[in-house]
């Protein structure tokens, strides 16, 4: 199964709904991509890679600016669903590749 795509994910936070892309690219355990959003777009390279399961770390922008994101997420065929612990607490994505 691939997990290298572009994803179109709604991000569940604690101020409402936030719609999103979020690439991933692999390169054997690595992960890295972009997940950009109305407010910009930001990077990650440190992310890693366990079946079908991801792990990574983004600075997102975000109305209260650029918060840290540590998000988890299984890819499932063409879904994507995880988890972003923020500073606000958590907040649940779901996604379809596109």
């Amino acid at each position: 199964m691939s997990i290298d795509g572009t994803y179109k994910v709604s991000v569940k936070t604690p101020v409402g709904p936030q719609e999103g892309i979020l690439v991933l690219i692999t390169d054997g355990t690595s992960l890295s991509g972009t997940l950009d959003n109305p407010k910009g777009k930001s990077e990650f390279s440190d992310g890693t890679v366990s079946g079908n399961e991801v792990r990574f770390t983004t600075r997102i922008r975000t109305p209260l600016g650029r918060l840290k994101a540590e998000i988890t997420g299984i890819v499932d065929g063409d879904r994507f669903s995880g988890n972003a612990r923020l500073p606000l607490g958590n907040a649940s994505i779901d996604g379809i590749r596109l």
